[in-house]
């Protein structure tokens, strides 16, 4: 969804808005919650802490959806997750999740495409429900109030320039991409030697070992 479609939708049904569009995606950038940021900055009827609040609602709700696909319902996510790739970012998130459960689901979602599978991951982990809860309630919080704050003290800088509000979706994606992109670049590197060991382990025919010749109509020893 481009900038300005996000913009528009936060100006008309406001913090529903931010929560609804947080939900459907909450990994990599929340542009719902920088757009209620931007819009928090330069309309008195937006408060940056409602638009946090929203935003953390709608990425708190889409964690404990997914973390309950994981947890009751893992045959949904073979249909969802139909690559090979896939399914190995899958499996490499559930086994990370044994030691490093916190930063996971509190960073996690800040990873575009692979941070949606994170929550769903400790599902599947079975990771206890009060933890999952406790820590995606925190990187909710943490998330939305950061890219409440880009957005509005974007919204503050170029407030003179507000009909190229593109710029502050740009600004955002150049700080927000990066980081996110050199994480998920190593993840995939770990994805793309565990597929390599996997392949090479499916390709290896056993030997089978010959049948001792015979001697005088009896079985010998082969040598």
């Amino acid at each position: 969804m481009d900038w300005e479609t996000v913009l528009n939708y936060v100006e008309q049904y406001g913090y529903l808005a931010v929560a609804v569009g947080t939900l459907a995606d909450q990994s990599g950038l929340q542009s719902f919650v920088v757009a209620g940021g931007v819009l928090a900055g330069i309309r008195e009827t937006f408060s940056l802490p409602g638009v946090a609040l929203a935003g953390a609602a709608g990425s708190f709700v889409s964690d404990s959806i997914l973390f309950a696909i994981g947890r009751w319902r893992a045959n949904w996510l073979e249909r969802i997750v139909k690559s090979d790739k896939g399914r190995m970012r899958l499996e490499l998130l559930r086994d990370g999740m044994k030691r490093r459960a916190l930063p996971l689901l509190v960073l996690g979602r800040f990873l575009p495409w692979i941070g949606r599978f994170v929550p769903a991951a400790a599902g599947l982990r079975k990771v206890p429900t009060l933890r999952v809860l406790l820590y995606s309630l925190l990187g909710s919080l943490f998330s939305a109030v950061l890219y409440a704050l880009l957005g509005y003290y974007a919204a503050e800088s170029v407030k003179w320039l507000e009909a190229y509000a593109v710029f502050v979706w740009v600004g955002a994606l150049v700080l927000s991409f990066p980081a996110a992109g050199l994480l998920l670049k190593r993840f995939d590197k770990r994805v793309e030697m565990r597929l390599a060991v996997k392949r090479a382990a499916e390709t290896i025919v056993p030997d089978v070992e010959a049948p001792a010749p015979l001697h005088n109509g009896q079985p010998g020893n082969a040598k």
